[in-house]
């Protein structure tokens, strides 16, 4: 099947390929194809769905009408991208994966919203990640996060850039996690919990309570037992930083504000963590106690 790429010029003047359609896909509106987009045997790409440069669609995958996918992404074997879906930039999605899927929410009445996946996401196997509930309401996967397989991302979740969800993990609807959090294998979020930034959230605990930034927390239910050490110190938190943070998680543990509010004045990153616990909405998870 022959299909004319947007403002793509000859082979012969070095710019890049046309567009090419396998025989047994169904591209809609060729036209609709930027150059050097591949779409193998028995995809689907449906008329109104917008793919850029390079973009390559693998064998038995649905594109829906309005999605857009940036240049350079590739969506492997029997991915379904529905409609409402924003994919960035040199991303990786599949094979099987599932996004925009409309939320499993009693108070969605079929109402307009997306999923956004920002730039060179990795979405791996059977993950799903579910639109919105509300008019123009957004579910978002922020830059250079890992979605590992059989991950579920809940309607109106945020994700944050550079993160680590992997294997079964479960957010429930609403859920925030924070920059550069990794949240461990098996792992449940409640409805509206949030997971700070440099957070390490445990293999096979479950949250109903918040999980403060740069800290560690595991179990069920979550409660938080130090800095998340390997992590910070991976990302470059030493010296007089990462002391700051050691007094601004003790602060937190014995509840005083006071010196909480002290150190946020010199530490930035303790200001961030004073400012996750005051709008925090489900309240946050306790420390463990004694030998735990």
């Amino acid at each position: 099947m022959a299909a004319a790429a947007r403002g793509s010029l000859s082979l012969a003047t070095g710019d890049p390929a046309p567009p090419e359609v396998a025989r047994t896909a169904v591209v809609e509106d060729p036209a609709s194809l930027a150059a050097g987009v591949k779409v193998e045997h028995g995809a689907f790409v449906a008329a109104g769905a917008d793919l850029a440069e390079g973009v390559y669609v693998g064998p038995g995958a649905v594109v829906e009408a309005g999605v857009r996918v940036g240049a350079g992404t590739r969506l492997l074997a029997g991915t379904v991208l529905r409609r409402g879906v924003e994919v960035g930039a040199r991303c990786v999605v599949g094979p099987y994966a599932v996004l925009g899927g409309e939320p499993m929410d009693t108070a969605f009445r079929g109402e307009d919203s997306r999923v956004v996946i920002e730039d060179d996401v990795q979405v791996r196997e059977f993950v799903t990640v579910h639109r919105a509930t509300g008019e123009g309401a957004v579910t978002r996967v922020g830059a250079g996060t890992l979605l590992m397989s059989y991950a579920h991302v809940s309607h109106n979740c945020d994700v944050g850039r550079g993160c680590v969800i992997t294997t079964c993990v479960q957010l429930g609807g609403h859920t925030q996690v924070g920059d550069r959090a990794n949240v461990g294998s098996g792992s449940l979020l409640h409805q509206f919990c949030r997971v700070g930034a440099y957070a390490m959230f445990g293999a096979a605990s479950a949250a109903n309570q918040d999980v403060l930034p740069f800290a560690m927390a595991r179990g069920n239910p979550a409660r938080h037992y130090r800095l998340n050490a390997v992590g910070l110190r991976r990302a470059g938190f030493a010296g007089e930083r990462y002391r700051h943070l050691e007094a601004a998680l003790r602060a937190v543990r014995r509840r005083d504000m006071a010196a909480l509010e002290e150190l946020a004045t010199v530490s930035q990153d303790a200001a961030e963590m004073l400012a996750f616990v005051r709008t925090s909405k489900r309240g946050v998870a306790r420390f463990v106690t004694g030998g735990g």
